[in-house]
Parts: structure tokens; C-alpha cells; sequence
């Protein structure tokens, strides 16, 4: 790492995160946390470590197949800090595109993976970015067309939905775009404290066995579920890292962190398309996005 390279994450920690072990934390932190460019040397070192280590990469079989497969191994990709200039994932990408929109989680979380992979321009994501406004449902939330269609009243939005748009309109603020739907959004969350019933402010909306709930260090993300740090680096992206309605998410992070400031894993899928971290241990994943988090809090809404 550079020595003029600033960050207010603690050094030690930051050490931690830059370790070989993981090449795509490493990636991440180097361009997150220390501020360094793409074209960076350390950077385009890192890049090359994963694309030799990420199974995504070197076992392109998944590209032949479609639904969550294609989904979670783009993702993989993107949260490894690659892009499309990486892997020639080009094929794969039409595939995906040329699906019909549902608004639904899957949908949205393959958006997020598409933004995050150097797709944002492309007219095809611009159309889907668009369909993601023109389904937007009163409360701020979506609900999958499918269902939508069988519905005589307007129905509530559904939450998963709802946690992946967020992180859609947080990684195109990090690009500095904006969207027309995100104020509204937020509000959705905000309205929650993110994660209670309207009707019982007591009551998770997702009230799922521990270690599975947005509540939770979970990661990494899937359809279903988004932790709790992935969570928080979407509202601090987006500008609204100091509302007060987040206050006890914030704390709630805190809790979860241990004296170095790593945060210990409570739950992750069976087969993680991401190199598998154990739970009970200390997760470099979600330690990297509560570091992203806390570093942009102060950051203003535009």
C-alpha cells in the first residue's frame, strides 16, 4: 500500500483486510478503503491474483447454465472487484438481458452485479433501470409481476425486493448517478428503522432463524438475504448513513465487532459462490463492507 494512502479505518485492521488470503477483499479495500485508482499497479496485482484464484473465473461452466447460477457467479465477480474487462462475460450478459423484467429479487440483485461490473451505460441495463421506476409500488417497494398481475388491489412491496433495489441505487450513487426512485425507497426502509413491522415496531419483518436475518452478519448476499453491513454500506453510499432512524442499526454493528474491530460471521449459504468463510469466525467480507459503511456515514445526501 502506497504511503500517502489515507483511511479512517484503524491501520491494524486495514492490514488485515490487504492480506493475500483473500484476493477479493484485498481488491476491494485497496480501491474502497485506501482510495487507490483501477489502473493502480497494487490494484492490477490484486485483479490478477483473483482471476487466478476465483472459481467464477478459471470454471466458465456456469455460463451455460441460467436462473441464480448465473446470478451469484456474476456477483462473485462483481464483489471480487472485477469488471467486464476482466472476464469476457459478454455472451452471458445478453443471455441474462434478454429475460423478461419481474421485479423481483433475483432480477434486482443481477442489476446491482451489472452496475458493479461496468454495465451501467449500456442501453439495455438504462431499459432495465427504467423498469425498475416505471414498477415501483406506492410504499416505495416492489412486488414480482408475476404476482402482481394476479392481484385486483395494489398489494404491499416485499422487503427482499425492497433490500436489493437499495443496493442497485447504492452502488450508482458510488458512480455518482442518481435515480428518481431511491428518495422514496429509503423512506421504505427509514419508515422501519430497515428492519420492523409497520404494524408492531417490535417485530422483524424477516424474523428468520438467527444468522439469516438483516439483523445478522450474513453473507455473502443472495436473493433472500442481505446482512446487516452490506445493508449499511447501501444507506452511507446513498447519503443517509447519519439518519437517526439508523441508529440502532449502527449499534447493532458495533455489538457484532469484536475488540480489533473484525466482525464475526453469524451466517452464509451452504455452498457460498464466494470462497467459503465459517461462521463463528471473523469474516473479512463483512468486516470489509461495515469499514465501507463507517467510512462514508458522514457522507450528505446530494
Amino acid at each position: 500500500m502506497t504511503a500517502d494512502t489515507t483511511t479512517r479505518t484503524d491501520r491494524a485492521l486495514l492490514d488485515w483486510l490487504l492480506e493475500e488470503d483473500n484476493p477479493g477483499v484485498r481488491v476491494r479495500a485497496l480501491t474502497g478503503l485506501c482510495g487507490l485508482p483501477q489502473d493502480h499497479k497494487e490494484v492490477k496485482a490484486a485483479r490478477g491474483v483473483v482471476k487466478q484464484a476465483l472459481s467464477a473465473v478459471h470454471d466458465l461452466s456456469w455460463m451455460e447454465l441460467k436462473g441464480l447460477t448465473l446470478i451469484y457467479n456474476l456477483t462473485a465477480l462483481a464483489e471480487s472487484g472485477l469488471s467486464r474487462r476482466d472476464v469476457k462475460i459478454g455472451p452471458v450478459v445478453t443471455k441474462l438481458l434478454a429475460q423478461p423484467f419481474d421485479a423481483g429479487c433475483g432480477d434486482l440483485m443481477a442489476l446491482r452485479a451489472l452496475v458493479m461490473l461496468g454495465y451501467a451505460d449500456d442501453q439495455r441495463v438504462q431499459k432495465r433501470l427504467e423498469q425498475v421506476a416505471d414498477t415501483q409500488l406506492p410504499d416505495g417497494g416492489w412486488l414480482c409481476l408475476h404476482r402482481l398481475d394476479k392481484m385486483k388491489r395494489t398489494p404491499k412491496s416485499c422487503i427482499k425486493a425492497a433490500m436489493h433495489a437499495l443496493l442497485v441505487a447504492g452502488e450508482l450513487r458510488k458512480q455518482g448517478r442518481s435515480v428518481g426512485w431511491s428518495g422514496r425507497l429509503v423512506s421504505y426502509f427509514l419508515k422501519r428503522r430497515i428492519f420492523y413491522r409497520m404494524s408492531d415496531p417490535t417485530r422483524l419483518v424477516l424474523d428468520c432463524r438467527p444468522g439469516w436475518r438483516m439483523t445478522d452478519v450474513h453473507f455473502p448476499i443472495e436473493v433472500m438475504r442481505v446482512g446487516l453491513p452490506v445493508l449499511l454500506e447501501a444507506f452511507a453510499a446513498l447519503g443517509v448513513g447519519q439518519a437517526p432512524e439508523l441508529e440502532e442499526a449502527w449499534g447493532l454493528l458495533d455489538e457484532k465487532s469484536d475488540e480489533q474491530g473484525r466482525l464475526l460471521l453469524e451466517g452464509t449459504l451452504s455452498k457460498p459462490y464466494l470462497p467459503k468463510e465459517r461462521r463463528g469466525k471473523p469474516s473479512k467480507w463483512a468486516t470489509l463492507y461495515a469499514c465501507l459503511a463507517r467510512e462514508n456515514r458522514d457522507t450528505k445526501e446530494k
